[in-house]
């Protein structure tokens, strides 16, 4: 079983790119949050955030909270995770771009 490294069963995912209205946006999903982001990590103009969560109804009320900030450009990736069941992890919003 995949498990997250603090041991929690589920975590919401916000990808970010970078831009100008980034300090701005990340304001934003905090106070939505109501912490901060107990993960966070830059990889190439795009800043990843991670809340985890013992109780999936708990992750679940958190991605819903973010849907509306996640309908702005900035936000590349909206994701809860399960680590109990992948294939019952909920992608609300996934703009990346493949590379080949």
């Amino acid at each position: 079983m995949l498990r997250s490294r603090h041991d929690k069963s589920f975590a919401v995912v916000v990808w970010v790119k970078k831009t100008a209205t980034f300090d701005a946006l990340r304001a934003e999903l905090v106070a939505v949050a109501g912490s901060e982001p107990e993960e966070s990590a830059e990889y190439e103009g795009t800043v990843n955030f991670h809340w985890w969560f013992d109780a999936q109804a708990a992750a679940k009320q958190l991605a819903n909270s973010l849907k509306e900030l996640a309908r702005r450009p900035e936000i590349v990736v909206l994701r809860m995770v399960n680590y109990h069941n992948i294939e019952a992890s909920v992608t609300f919003k996934d703009t990346r771009q493949t590379r080949h």
